[in-house]
């Protein structure tokens, strides 16, 4: 049997993680089926991964969504690792003034050389139009 070479590769926001641990039918579990039938590759970084975990075991997050337990939040979090490639060393390579914390999506997607950053946040979305702060420099520099 032949590998299925993945058509692109990704980088999924923290929410996407968010929604695809705490609801079993939306888009995000969309993406994650994807990466599970080969069609994706998906990457993650140390920080990426680490700020991933930080929000699945906040109180608030656990309150909200009281049903999941934390063997069900470390299953999904070993079967992403299990599929995903972590990058260890992204380096900083776009300052995002406009919201600091979306920084280490934005270096791991260019690490990676993804072809899409996958996410809800205005911030990130916003970067591919004309009135978002950075985003002409953006996308001047990465695709």
């Amino acid at each position: 049997m032949n590998k299925i070479e993945p058509l692109c590769r990704a980088v999924f926001d923290c929410m996407i993680y968010v929604q695809g641990v705490a609801r079993t039918k939306n888009s995000a579990n969309a993406c994650f089926e994807l990466v599970e039938a080969g069609a994706i590759k998906l990457y993650l970084s140390q920080e990426t991964l680490k700020e991933i975990e930080d929000v699945l075991t906040r109180s608030k997050f656990r309150k909200r969504f009281s049903t999941l337990t934390d063997e069900m939040i470390e299953a999904f979090l070993n079967d992403v690792k299990s599929k995903a490639i972590i990058l260890k060393n992204v380096p900083l390579v776009f300052n995002y003034s406009r919201d600091p914390k979306d920084e280490k999506y934005i270096n791991l997607a260019v690490a990676a050389e993804a072809q899409f950053i996958v996410s809800r946040d205005n911030d990130l979305l916003d970067l591919m139009t004309d009135y978002a702060a950075g985003s002409k420099e953006f996308r001047q520099k990465f695709r």
